[in-house]
């Protein structure tokens, strides 16, 4: 089982982005890759940049933005370490077991049954309505570009 991090205002959190979630024009990405109640991230001091890179291209993502905690604060947003768990028969179904609210929240599967498979992982929860989406697209750092496309 991994040590529950206590997140610090002073935090930086990695977004992983597809390639739809960016504005070459602008050079950022879209609001629409700030918009899940619970926004996975990954906690800056619980890993590295390539390593969140490495695991962003297992899932298909392929850039890498960042916010800071003081940030998902302003827009009264709370930031959660929680620790991505598979159920280890089950590889392919996260399981939360810290925010109640959470999709994938289930209380009910034994802590031997789950596989830590990203220690850094966390979640800025909260309603992320227009403004707020639009707010961390415009303020985020670009920390990884996604590869251009040629058209």
């Amino acid at each position: 089982m991994v040590e529950k991090y206590t997140v610090e205002d002073s935090d930086k959190l990695y977004r992983w982005l597809h390639p739809g979630q960016f504005k070459w024009d602008e050079g950022r990405p879209t609001s629409a890759a700030f918009k899940d109640p619970y926004l996975s991230i990954d906690i800056e001091c619980l890993t590295s940049l390539q390593e969140s890179y490495e695991r962003a291209q297992k899932r298909g993502k392929n850039a890498v933005a960042s916010i800071s905690v003081e940030q998902a604060y302003q827009k009264a947003q709370k930031v959660v370490h929680c620790p991505t768990q598979v159920l280890s028969e089950s590889p392919e179904k996260s399981v939360c077991q810290d925010e109640h609210d959470c999709p994938a929240f289930d209380k009910t599967v034994p802590a031997d049954k789950l596989t830590c498979i990203n220690a850094a992982h966390g979640c800025v929860v909260g309603k992320k309505t227009s403004s707020i989406s639009k707010f961390f697209s415009k303020t985020c750092a670009v920390e990884i570009y996604p590869p251009e496309v040629s058209v």
